[in-house]
């Protein structure tokens, strides 16, 4: 079997901050020895990296918390061309929309607005669908969970690993098309720049044109280019310089509809607005990663600046639904968004002994300020098409010649954000971990009130043997509220309330990992309308209160040298306590998924490789009062490929059997009951060079 060796070198970071902690720690400096990593170079779903979701650096095994890590390798076999379908391969865990194009949606054990992080940072505005050819891995942590990264959903977090520069010299060259038809070069270059390999970089570069499925007139053109730089600056310290730039122009999607059945009213390539409409997006990211590690302590220091642009210049904004006559009434009208972001992180870490118990302590602080503006205006000038028979006007006209328009644009505002964590790991024996962590937030909007929030997180891990452990953990999370009481005082932040747990097993010669949890969480605080208030008034009362409970099960890795798996399932019911305990709205109760990879040795076909996947989702509600019941649905997925030397070649069938169904709801109202659908049947092939 093929192997390669990737060359790490255990170095990194500092800024003035961490100047200071260098010299109180300098008696600890020692040079780093260079450390070889063997990877299976074909199959091996397991990642053997410790995960970058973690500030405290501590391995998944003594993490009272259920993680799965979707590596590189995985993420090339299976082919997937969103990010959501990576993310939703974790049990418990939907895709509920693009709320037009703005943003990728995550559900995860009953709760939404699932934070999706980018190199272990948060960003407000970024943009939906980021380029998953740049990613070495996609980590998913499930639970509520406030206290290294702030602000959070219940139901869990994301992150997105980027691929970072390596002293190996290494080029990749790919070419991808489908059958919409759309092509799609990709390149990876990395390596050193001098002789001793102190100075390295990365080059990441594609190109995207898509004609899509839709009747649209409009196609997708996509160019995304990431270069970064790292500089060790001796054996311990290393500064890495990050840049991306991402410029985009695709149709709209306002997503289509259903009617009270939960069926859909319309084939799936009919567009709801207008086939002439053009989406454009552009995002600029510079910022940089600082580094250090020595024997007992690290840290590390980022920074992100990031410039989102988003125009959607003239639509016909599709806003009511009329079953009888299934026709969508929609009204013309523009938007233009303007986002920037400061977002800062420093943590540190530091393993010492306190009367012969192993503790790792740590620390840290972030902040971010993120400001907005845009321009939205709507014609009060309606236009109706039959969704079945569309029949488009001859062109879209522009808002500003309508006599009655609604100016709904929004005056530039921002939100300074900050906090900080203490967490110690505490090795009470050689098989007890006892976690606990404590961090105080703040966020203040520019011309608002503050809210801020303390939240603790507490976990115990068991260690029965080197193959199993059990844990169980109490955390907390919270999000902010915008709502106002009588008096006119914003509400306390929502908060949610996790109990859990879990048993962790390596099967098949450690090859395989398995996790299973069982679960509990509260939400509480949620902005409910006064019901003693006048009418209009718009004062709340912090008063609504929502539950999930259930069990899932995750499974990553090998089972033999050829046969690699990823497996899930999951059960969540949800209870929303101020509306008759009805089901939250997208969350099905089960969810399973699979995908299974194996290499044709046994066959004489050294250089062949088959793969299969499918993915369930189980019925689920498309509306807050559960009237409206979208059926259960199987996707499923196949793939077979070829890797000889230098050279892979990939065929897949992403959706094989061309399933119509919807990820998500647009809306909980019953004058809107927009949707948004599965991508339908594609095929895919893929050839790549690497050197």
């Amino acid at each position: 079997m093929n192997k390669k060796f990737l060359k790490r070198n255990l170095c990194i970071s500092l800024s003035s901050f961490l100047l200071t902690s260098e010299l109180l720690f300098a008696q600890e400096s020692t040079k780093l020895d260079e450390v070889n990593i063997i990877e299976n170079a074909i199959s091996n779903y397991q990642s053997e990296e410790k995960i970058k979701l973690n500030r405290t650096g501590i391995d998944i095994e003594d993490t009272a918390k259920s993680i799965q890590v979707f590596n590189e390798a995985f993420i090339q076999d299976a082919n997937l061309q969103n990010i959501d379908d990576i993310i939703e391969l974790s049990s418990n865990t939907v895709y509920t929309g693009n709320t037009d194009g703005k943003s990728t949606n995550i559900s995860m054990r009953g709760f939404s607005s699932v934070p999706i992080l980018i190199d272990g940072l948060k960003v407000t505005n970024k943009i939906p669908n980021p380029e998953v050819f740049a990613f070495d891995s996609v980590e998913v942590q499930k639970g509520p969970d406030s206290l290294q990264y702030g602000q959070s959903s219940p139901g869990g977090i994301v992150n997105l690993v980027k691929k970072k520069p390596s002293k190996e010299s290494m080029a990749n060259l790919e070419f991808e098309i489908n059958d919409n038809p759309s092509y799609k070069p990709k390149i990876d270059i990395t390596g050193s720049l001098n002789k001793n390999k102190s100075l390295y970089y990365r080059l990441i570069s594609t190109y995207k044109y898509d004609k899509g499925y839709t009747n649209s007139n409009t196609n997708t053109n996509k160019i995304f280019i990431a270069p970064s730089l790292a500089y060790d600056i001796n054996d311990n310290n290393t500064f890495t310089f990050i840049s991306e730039y991402n410029k985009e122009t695709s149709p709209t999607n306002f997503g289509t509809n259903v009617n009270s059945k939960g069926e859909l009213v319309a084939p799936i390539k009919n567009v709801t607005s207008h086939p002439d409409e053009e989406f454009k997006r552009t995002q600029k990211v510079l910022g940089f990663d600082f580094d250090s590690k020595y024997n007992t302590w690290s840290s590390n220091f980022k920074y992100r600046y990031i410039k989102h642009i988003r125009d959607y210049g003239n639509v016909y904004l599709p806003l009511m639904y009329n079953e009888a006559t299934n026709e969508v009434t929609r009204f013309p009208a523009n938007q233009r968004g303007e986002f920037k972001e400061h977002a800062l992180q420093y943590t540190f870490n530091k393993e010492f002994q306190i009367l012969n118990i192993k503790n790792n302590i740590s620390t840290g602080v972030d902040y971010n300020k993120s400001t907005s503006q845009g321009s939205s205006n709507i014609a009060m000038h309606p236009y109706n098409i039959n969704l079945s028979n569309p029949v488009y006007e001859q062109h879209i006209n522009s808002v500003d010649s309508y006599n009655i328009t609604r100016d709904m644009s929004q005056a530039k505002t921002s939100v300074k954000s900050w906090g900080m964590f203490l967490q110690d790991s505490i090795n009470l024996t050689d098989k007890l971990i006892f976690n606990a962590g404590l961090r105080y937030s703040e966020s203040k909007p520019q011309e608002g009130q503050k809210s801020d929030a303390i939240t603790p997180s507490f976990g115990l891990v068991y260690h029965i043997t080197n193959k199993t452990s059990l844990y169980t953990s109490y955390s907390e999370s919270f999000t902010p509220n915008s709502a106002i009481d009588k008096s006119g005082n914003v509400l306390d932040p929502e908060t949610g309330k996790g109990y859990e747990f879990g048993i962790k097993q390596k099967l098949f010669n450690d090859k395989l990992n398995l996790t299973t949890a069982v679960f509990k969480i509260e939400k509480e605080n949620i902005a409910l309308a006064d019901p003693n208030a006048p009418s209009l008034s718009g004062w709340s009362v912090p008063s609504g209160k929502q539950e999930s409970h259930g069990f899932e099960i995750d499974l990553v890795g090998d089972i033999t040298q050829n046969w690699s798996m990823i497996a899930s399932y999951g059960y969540t019911k949800t209870k929303d306590k101020n509306n008759d305990d009805n089901n939250l709205r997208n969350i099905p109760k089960h969810t399973a998924n699979i995908f299974t990879k194996y290499k044709l040795s046994a066959f004489d076909l050294a250089n062949f490789y088959v793969g299969a996947g499918a993915r369930y989702i189980g019925s689920k509600y498309a509306d807050d009062a559960n009237s409206i019941k979208l059926d259960s649905t199987i996707v499923y997925n196949a793939t077979i490929g070829y890797k000889k030397g230098n050279w892979k070649a990939n065929l897949s069938v992403q959706n094989l059997t061309d399933e119509e169904y919807v990820d998500g709801s647009a809306s909980g109202t019953t004058s809107d009951t927009r949707v948004y659908i599965g991508e339908p049947r594609a095929v895919l092939a893929t050839i790549s060079y690497k050197f």
